[in-house]
């Protein structure tokens, strides 16, 4: 007889659990799949997060009013009189202006532009600037569109030896003529030979032909003096003057004439508000130029007796301007490739206080890919790149007010990677709702960094291209993200309560992490699952794939979530061919609430939850997703894993 024999107890394998409880990681495409975060997804195709971090459906789109009688969205500005009226102003290729003030549309006439060029826009003084940089910039004073008329260049300059003194030296003189916006080209070298060295011990008088022109356009007349082809400027004479003698007064800044007449403004493309004054710049043949306005009522002007002037920021690397931003007292420049900040200080030149702009790289930038994407939020600049999304602001624990440029995108680079050089060169880019929103109308996509819960959602899907985004507030006070469609001739707005684009359905694609519940070596039993979802509308798929023993995937259960669930009772599931018990499906008792079980019991080394929609009406919020399982041990992988 056997005695004290032990009896083994069986032990069943450990339950293993995963539960995905919120997904305020967002998207990321930088990790493999099966290295995400349980709060991170994979995939995220038009969709955006709500309240602690639950996936829902983006914004839907509809027409908000006719931009213009043909042609494609070039722009969009947001302007409020000083009487405080609100009107929308939307550019297109049309060629003109078209104004909604509340439910009127209004074609405002006065001046046009050429067609296939974006326009940027700005207000100051009560007046919207608008420039193209094909044609100088024009202005809207809330009644009309006003365009500057270009002078000519001055004629009949000569030059006359008043004193008499004599010497060996050869001097030359040019004179420009100046208006509010800028100056003219200057005029032919008139040179005087047998001169002094030291035009001190002599008086040259200089004399032309008065400049005609609109009342009021002329400003003045510039003069500039040196050796014939390296003249620079002397003295600046008034409007009713035509004659300047030279005794050798020399100027401390050696300014050269200007390169282009910009009597009729400067030819820009981009335009902001920096205090009381207009900064322009993105000049077709002057890529690194900068043009500052002097000082409301001055703000009209960029010569130097108007209180303006320019700068050329590192113009000999081929580095071009491309977008244009404000931080905290400093005028930010944007260049292909680096950041820069640009500082107004001054000199005295005689009686004038003339303006000396100074330039400084920031540390560690990054440029942009165009103006429309530099967008002020708070205390910081958000700009995209071919490397992608970049916040300039005050660097932590670095001393004093320096600036410091970060990505802030690596998380979705990838997606940034499959951009073409046309979708970046027509970026645009908004803060709504405590989103950064980046649209590209080549490829008719977005993608979306929500700064509440820091993570990236998206790609949106659109019908149709975005060519510039608006945050406006209507007259009734309601804040609106407006865009100009690339594709048409209609302003479109974005809103919560739309679940389409323009009457078009556009589908949600969601899939989480492929989950491998905490070991990848082993294979597990899944058993259950539990999905929870909260305002459902129409109805939601789910589909559940496992990753096999052969490293295939498969699609191992699917089903539908409805809104009529909510109060649906029991249903039926299967396993494998056969019918398992009499349910996985049973009813929330939460009437806003819907929880779904399904019965799985497959084996598999990982598991990956998606969540589609594709008609119209369909939208959800998801709450939360778990799973059960049981581990098959060391002795369960495939013999193709023995070495």
């Amino acid at each position: 007889m056997i005695t004290n024999l032990k009896q083994t107890k069986y032990a069943p394998p450990k339950s293993l659990e995963v539960s995905w409880d919120g997904f305020r990681g967002g998207l990321n495409l930088f990790l493999r799949q099966t290295e995400l975060k349980g709060n991170e997804l994979a995939q995220s195709d038009n969709l955006m997060l709500t309240g602690l971090g639950l996936p829902t459906k983006r914004w839907g789109s509809q027409d908000y009013f006719l931009a213009g009688a043909t042609g494609y969205g070039r722009g969009l500005v947001d302007a409020k009189s000083i009487t405080d009226t609100r009107e929308i102003l939307a550019l297109t290729d049309w060629g003109y202006l078209t104004k909604q003030n509340g439910a009127s549309y209004t074609t405002i006439t006065g001046a046009s532009w050429p067609s296939g060029y974006n326009m940027e826009g700005t207000q100051l003084n009560n007046t919207i600037y608008l420039v193209n940089s094909q044609k100088p910039f024009v202005k809207y004073d809330f009644t009309s569109l006003v365009a500057f008329d270009a002078l000519t260049t001055p004629a009949g300059v000569a030059a006359t030896n008043i004193s008499g003194a004599t010497g060996l030296t050869t001097w030359s003189w040019r004179v420009a003529a100046t208006s509010k916006t800028g100056e003219t080209l200057a005029s032919t070298a008139i040179s005087l030979a047998s001169l002094p060295q030291s035009l001190s011990d002599t008086m040259v008088r200089i004399t032309w032909s008065m400049v005609s022109g609109p009342s009021g356009t002329l400003t003045g007349y510039n003069v500039y003096r040196g050796a014939q082809g390296d003249e620079t400027w002397v003295a600046g004479v008034d409007n009713t003057t035509t004659r300047y003698d030279d005794t050798g007064v020399t100027a401390s800044l050696l300014t050269l004439p200007s390169t282009a007449n910009t009597t009729d403004g400067p030819k820009a493309k981009y335009i902001i508000r920096f205090e009381d004054r207009l900064i322009l710049a993105g000049i077709t043949n002057e890529p690194t130029k900068v043009y500052i306005s002097g000082r409301v009522p001055n703000h009209e002007r960029f010569d130097a007796y108007g209180g303006g002037g320019y700068i050329y920021v590192d113009p000999d690397t081929g580095d071009n301007i491309t977008g244009l931003g404000v931080w905290r007292g400093k005028i930010i420049v944007y260049k292909e490739n680096s950041v820069w900040q640009v500082s107004l200080g001054t000199v005295n030149i005689g009686n004038y206080t003339i303006l000396n702009p100074s330039y400084q790289l920031i540390t560690a930038s990054q440029g942009c890919s165009n103006n429309r994407t530099v967008v002020a939020v708070n205390n910081d600049l958000f700009s995209v790149n071919r490397r992608g999304i970049f916040l300039l602001g005050q660097q932590p624990n670095v001393g004093g007010e320096q600036l410091w440029s970060n990505e802030i995108s690596a998380k979705v680079r990838p997606f940034f990677d499959s951009l073409t050089q046309t979708d970046l060169n027509g970026a645009c880019a908004e803060f709504f709702d405590y989103k950064f929103i980046v649209a590209f109308p080549e490829s008719k996509k977005a993608i979306i960094f929500d700064r509440e819960r820091g993570a990236f959602m998206g790609p949106w899907f659109t019908t149709f291209g975005i060519n510039k985004f608006r945050k406006i507030t209507d007259s009734g006070g309601v804040e609106r993200l407006l865009a100009i469609d690339a594709t048409d001739n209609y302003v479109t707005e974005f809103q919560k309560a739309l679940t389409d684009d323009k009457g078009t359905a556009f589908n949600t694609i969601l899939k989480t992490r492929k989950e491998n519940f905490g070991d990848w070596s082993l294979f597990k039993t899944v058993n259950e699952l539990y999905t929870n979802f909260r305002n459902v509308y129409g109805t939601v798929s789910v589909n559940v794939y496992l990753e096999e023993r052969d490293g295939s995937t498969i699609t191992a259960k699917s089903f539908a979530i409805t809104s009529q669930q909510a109060t649906s009772g029991w249903g039926v599931d299967q396993l494998g061919l056969a019918q398992w018990g009499l349910t996985n499906v049973d009813a929330s008792s939460a009437s806003e609430e819907i929880i779904r079980k399904a019965l799985l019991y497959k084996t598999a080394r990982t598991m990956q939850i998606e969540v589609t929609t594709d008609a119209k009406a369909d939208n959800y919020e998801l709450l939360g997703i778990k799973a059960f399982g049981v581990p098959q041990g060391r002795g369960s992988s495939p013999n193709a894993w023995v070495v």
